[in-house]
């Protein structure tokens, strides 16, 4: 009878094996806004990787100048939530209307912490499909500008940093007597206003994240990512995680993580339910370039990277290995060899590589040479791709050998993008993971790391004009960016059938640009 038993459950679950594998599952996402590193890029990646995706029309999300109403993406969500196989959503645009919204509204506690409440409905009303969330944890930035914090932020934000990467600092180990003489000043100098302001949103930021523990540990999710955005090795957001660990306290990695970074967490949870649709356990070796490798603590991060990359593997469903020689990828990441993440767009960035970056190129062709699957996440420089380690793989014609390459932004959105857009081009056609691949090259490797700092001062600087508002000169940006990719693509995406780039500011800003390639 035990042998029939068993014999019944393999049958079982090849038949569920096979059903998986027999339809185009779909999975339901809620995104931060509507950034394309949120909706459109993820959008494209997912759909790329054989699953049916389903959205909220746009206009029910968050853009530049307009939160979104949670309440209406709720309901839109119990609409459809017997539509899916899964769902993915953002927290902080359910309950607070969209990713910056969580750092400028002045919501009443009550009516956030209600909004939790939704997510019980949501398992009555399906029970069956998994839910995937994720949160952040409020931001602590060095500064601010263009309407992301509330005003007072672009005044005195590098005050109210510093106060509390002080106050961080006191907590983990004390202050010696001139920094907290410094710490006093710093308190005097900020209105007490701006200070009661922000420490208030931060209060109920925290409470909520709280809170979606708790429902984590009632088994109301699949998972739970909390992301710390903009964090550093002391900071608020640093704190605040270390406060929230205490709540954590029986929660596995296999329910709840949190790490640095905020836009790469709905890439990362579509993978992890991707992986667990189709019954998939991704394993990865990691490499370093040589030199800080995993011990390097990037920019706008609190932690080592090689933390932060064993984390986000495991948040997407796969094994961390030690050995190449077992694992189903390599996840070559490219480090500087200082372990200081530079900003991409300063002079640092150049195009002749170091002996430590030919090397890891070099080992990168290795792999694949030895028919390893390999993604890249280039980590070398914050906002941007490394020029040097760029041009020894193109000229190397390693880049449409890859699983996925990823170089925007800081370490964790790298990160998270190469690994999940990984795992989805397991599914995907050459095609499809190549037209991946060649809009991350446009954007992380043209456009972030060396276009953008080109129209900064040929453009905006000689007028006077901003970066963060852009509003009459977007047309003579839109035509340069155009032009200028257009030529970078001529010289370095050979390899892939361009026909046409077309651009947008969709944030009206400098930071971000959308990409469509034809």
């Amino acid at each position: 009878m035990n042998h029939k038993r068993v014999i019944l459950l393999l049958v079982f679950f090849c038949l569920l094996v096979v059903n998986a594998l027999g339809y185009a599952q779909s999975i339901m996402y809620v995104p931060f806004d509507n950034r394309p590193v949120s909706l459109d890029y993820v959008v494209d990646t997912v759909a790329k990787g054989g699953f049916e995706i389903l959205v909220p029309p746009e206009d029910y999300l968050a853009n530049r100048t307009k939160s979104a109403n949670p309440d209406i993406l709720w309901q839109w969500i119990f609409e459809h939530a017997n539509e899916t196989d899964a769902i993915v959503v953002s927290a902080d645009a359910l309950i607070y209307g969209g990713l910056v919204s969580s750092r400028t509204h002045n919501l009443d506690e009550n009516v956030l912490l209600a909004r939790i409440k939704n997510f019980e409905k949501l398992k009555e009303l399906n029970p069956t499909a998994r839910i995937y969330v994720f949160s952040t944890i409020m931001r602590s930035p060095h500064a601010s500008s263009g309407g992301v914090e509330p005003p007072y932020y672009e005044i005195y934000g590098p005050a109210i940093f510093e106060i509390n990467a002080l106050q961080d600092k006191l907590e983990l180990q004390g202050l010696k007597p001139q920094e907290e003489q410094k710490l006093n000043e710093l308190i005097a100098a900020v209105p007490t206003a701006a200070l009661n302001d922000w420490y208030e949103r931060r209060t109920k930021n925290f409470k909520v994240n709280v809170e979606l523990i708790h429902e984590a540990k009632k088994e109301r999710f699949a998972y739970l990512l909390m992301g710390r955005d903009d964090a550093s090795t002391y900071s608020r957001s640093h704190q605040e995680s270390r406060w929230l660990s205490k709540s954590t306290v029986g929660l596995s990695a296999s329910k709840y993580l949190s790490f640095p970074g905020a836009d790469q967490l709905g890439m990362v949870l579509l993978a992890r339910a991707s992986n667990d649709l189709m019954f998939r356990i991704p394993s990865m070796a990691v490499k370093y370039t040589q030199g800080v490798g995993e011990k390097t603590i990037p920019s706008y991060e609190d932690v080592q990277i090689g933390q932060t990359v064993r984390n986000h593997i495991i948040a997407v469903g796969g094994v961390p290995l030690l050995s190449e020689k077992m694992a189903d990828m390599i996840l070559a990441v490219h480090t500087p060899v200082d372990g200081w993440t530079r900003e991409a767009g300063g002079g640092a960035n150049r195009s002749e590589a170091n002996p430590e970056t030919i090397a890891f190129v070099k080992e990168i062709q290795s792999y694949l040479l030895a028919n390893k699957k390999v993604a890249v996440a280039d980590i070398a420089f914050a906002n941007g791709s490394d020029n040097s380690f760029m041009y020894e793989i193109t000229k190397n014609k390693i880049v449409p050998k890859l699983e996925s390459y990823s170089g925007w932004n800081t370490a964790s959105n790298t990160i998270g993008y190469t690994i999940g857009q990984a795992v989805f081009a397991q599914n995907m056609t050459i095609q499809n993971k190549n037209s991946l691949l060649a809009i991350r090259l446009v954007d992380d490797w043209a456009y972030q790391a060396n276009i953008r700092s080109v129209l900064l001062s040929d453009v905006l600087v000689p007028q006077g004009h901003s970066d963060v508002q852009l509003n009459e000169i977007t047309p003579k940006l839109v035509v340069e960016t155009k032009k200028q990719m257009n030529e970078f693509a001529k010289q370095n995406i050979y390899w892939f059938p361009l026909q046409k780039i077309e651009v947008s500011f969709p944030w009206n800003r400098m930071f971000e640009v959308g990409i469509k390639l034809h």
